[in-house]
This record gives structure tokens, C-alpha cells and sequence, in this order.
């Protein structure tokens, strides 16, 4: 018979560890769910991102990067929106890392990719020219024969604003005309914005794209819910 006294002590024990066990699946909870932006990244979550990219759960991946994406019905009659694209440094680690994930690529390439650079926020804004001839003077041919046009800086006429309570200028801005797969000229373009990421924080950011005309669009992204 076990006395009394070591009887009360055994179940003060396992009243304790049952009280205790909850903290630790709690924790890891806490620590998965929580998702906001995140600069400078640790090697940690590097990791944490490319294992994510190349998740077998591709469905899952889809959705997340998804969420950095916005598009827009592309309206006829002159140049402009139809996609706006928030890369955060987390992103970009796992959009690497889906791309690549047939290719050898490996957590240390993951590391060594964040680390050449590991400071930038990119937008990429996809413009289309709208419903124009495309027997239009402005065609000519390269060396190659493709069908080129003059006015493939058109993008150069947009005006880009992204905001965080502040406007946020970039460090570098490009872009390039893109063309019909079917011979038709100049479809439309791709601007690259680049900024410095630790100009962000994890509060709501705006893309705000002028286009010639006056008409603006605008993308909202949640950086307190995006990493």
C-alpha cells in the first residue's frame, strides 16, 4: 500500500506535467500561424521558405504565391494594367525554390541566393497596350525577323507610387516590352521596380499605377499577414 503522503506527491507530479503539456504544441502553433513580413531573414527561415517551395502539396504552394499577385480585366483603347506583383525577400525564396526544385537545387544554393541579395522588395507591373493595329507604321522586323515597335518605351509614359503611410522610392527601375507570340508587334510590357526592403514593415502597402491617360489601378498587399 503506498502511503499517503508519496501518493499526494505522485499526483502533484502528473497534475504538473498534464498542466505542463499544452505549452509547447501552443508555441509551435503560435510560431507557424504567425505571418507577417520579415527583414532580414534568418537562416532559419530561409530554410523554413525553401522547404516550403518544394512541398509536394503544390496546391498549396500555388495559393501562397498567390497572394503576392493581383490582376485586372485589361480594358481596350490605350496602354495599361492588367497585373500587379509584390516580391518580398521570404517569397522570393520560395518561388526560387518552386521553380528550381528539379534542378539539383538545394537548401545551401537557397542560402547562398538569399544572401547575394538579400535586401530587396520587388514590384513587377505587367502592362498591355490595349487594341491597336498591328499593321501599324511603327512595325519593323529585327535581324532575326521578329516582328519589333518603336514604341516599346511606351512604359516610360506610366507613373508608379508605392506607399506604406510614406511613398517608398526605388532604388531601380526598368523595363522591357513584351510581343505577340503571332507575329502581331508590341503586346505590352514588364516594369521591374526594385527597393530596399528594410525601407518596409509589416503594416499595409499600396502599388498605385498611373496610367497616360490619367486612370490609375491600384493593389493592396497585407504585410502584417503576408511574410
Amino acid at each position: 500500500m503506498i502511503p499517503s503522503e508519496k501518493l499526494g506527491h505522485r499526483l502533484e507530479i502528473k497534475m504538473n506535467v498534464r498542466f505542463k503539456l499544452p505549452a509547447f504544441p501552443l508555441a509551435l502553433i503560435l510560431a507557424l500561424t504567425a505571418c507577417a513580413y520579415d527583414y532580414p531573414l534568418s537562416p532559419s527561415a530561409v530554410r523554413e521558405a525553401y522547404f516550403f517551395g518544394r512541398s509536394t502539396d503544390r496546391a498549396r504552394v500555388t495559393e501562397f504565391l498567390g497572394q503576392y499577385m493581383r490582376r485586372f480585366q485589361a480594358r481596350s483603347g490605350g496602354p495599361n494594367v492588367y497585373g500587379i506583383e509584390l516580391r518580398t525577400p521570404y517569397e522570393q525564396v520560395v518561388l526560387r525554390s518552386s521553380e528550381n526544385q528539379t534542378m539539383g537545387y538545394n537548401a545551401q544554393q537557397a542560402q547562398i541566393d538569399y544572401d547575394a541579395q538579400p535586401g530587396l522588395v520587388k514590384v513587377r507591373v505587367f502592362l498591355f497596350v490595349g487594341n491597336e493595329d498591328p499593321r501599324s507604321s511603327n512595325l519593323y522586323s529585327d535581324g532575326h525577323g521578329r516582328i519589333l515597335d518603336r514604341r516599346e518605351n511606351f512604359w516610360r509614359e506610366f507613373r508608379f507610387h508605392i506607399t506604406q503611410e510614406r511613398v517608398i522610392e526605388p532604388k531601380k527601375l526598368e523595363g522591357k516590352p513584351t510581343y505577340s507570340r503571332r507575329g502581331g508587334g508590341l503586346s505590352g510590357a514588364e516594369v521591374w521596380l526594385e527597393f530596399d526592403a528594410s525601407e518596409f514593415a509589416p503594416r499595409g502597402t499600396r502599388v498605385e499605377v498611373i496610367a497616360p491617360d490619367g486612370q490609375a489601378t491600384v493593389a493592396d498587399f497585407a504585410l502584417d499577414q503576408l511574410k
